[in-house]
């Protein structure tokens, strides 16, 4: 099965970031949705960014931009065509190493 390539900015409207405020260094010490402390941790995408390309909060799950908007939309894009069949992972461990 080959799946279509799906654009940067859909991706963007996938994870449903909501604000437009960015923390570019580091994440803020508070959820400013949910007002937890040290709760809010870098998420890495692969193949996007090497690093962290947003926050998201482990409490209430809001995600948080790091760079802009169209900064992180280019960087998602270059996943589009990234496919990882996560059902495989399951069992790779019992596959040939490439």
């Amino acid at each position: 099965m080959v799946s279509e390539s799906i654009s940067g900015i859909d991706i963007y409207n996938k994870l449903e970031i909501k604000g437009t405020k960015r923390w570019k260094k580091d994440p803020p010490d508070v959820c400013p949705y949910c007002s937890t402390y040290d709760s809010v941790c870098g998420i890495e995408v692969i193949a996007a960014y090497n690093g962290v390309l947003f926050w998201e909060c482990e409490h209430c799950n809001e995600k948080m931009l790091r760079f802009t908007k169209q900064t992180t939309v280019k960087h998602l894009a270059k996943t589009s065509d990234l496919y990882i069949d996560l059902e495989g992972l399951e069992t790779i461990w019992e596959s040939e190493p490439n």
